[in-house]
């Protein structure tokens, strides 16, 4: 009788360790991997803007600049954006190089949409020498010069790292503060 129970407690184990392990399985093959992140609505497209700028004013470079990281001097803003934030795919952005130390300045990296990105690598093609302006809130806090054909993205360079959660954030809220 000993042996019909242990046979009998062995099968329900082994059958308990079964349903354990097609659950596991069931589960694991129903799992789409990390969950995605809602797409962010773009409530304020100016939040974040991209223009060219040139050392000297022609017609459509009008409006006069100071030149933030480019060695001093000003230039002169395109009237037209070349880029806004309805370019940037705002779920995915994130510190460059991962989070950063509380002091000194952070980078953001803006994934560009791919639209955007074609449209900046054709831009910059063109335009070696020209400077990216990078308006944050109606304000030039970056004007990279450009050197050679970019995309795919955008680095913002940032004041501190309090200031780039504090975008980081705005980003995500479509570009108000949330």
């Amino acid at each position: 009788m000993k042996t019909g129970r242990t046979r009998h407690s062995f099968a329900g184990r082994r059958g308990g360790a079964m349903a354990v392990m097609t659950s596991a399985l069931l589960a694991f093959a129903c799992h789409e991997g990390p969950s995605k992140l809602a797409p962010v609505i773009v409530r304020n497209p100016d939040y974040l803007v991209v223009r060219p700028i040139q050392r000297e004013a022609d017609a459509e470079h009008t409006a006069r600049v100071a030149l933030p990281y480019s060695g001093g001097g000003y230039g002169f803003a395109s009237a037209s954006a070349l880029l806004d934030l309805n370019s940037v795919d705002l779920g995915a952005v994130t510190f460059a190089g991962g989070r950063t130390s509380l002091a000194g300045e952070a980078t953001l990296w803006l994934p560009l949409t791919p639209e955007a990105s074609q449209r900046l690598e054709a831009w910059s093609a063109k335009h070696a020498g020209d400077y990216l302006g990078i308006f944050l809130r109606g304000r030039l806090v970056a004007a990279p010069r450009i050197e050679n054909r970019i995309g795919g993205g955008i680095p913002l360079r940032v004041s501190s790292k309090s200031e780039g959660d504090l975008v980081l954030k705005e980003l995500r809220g479509g570009g108000v503060a949330p």
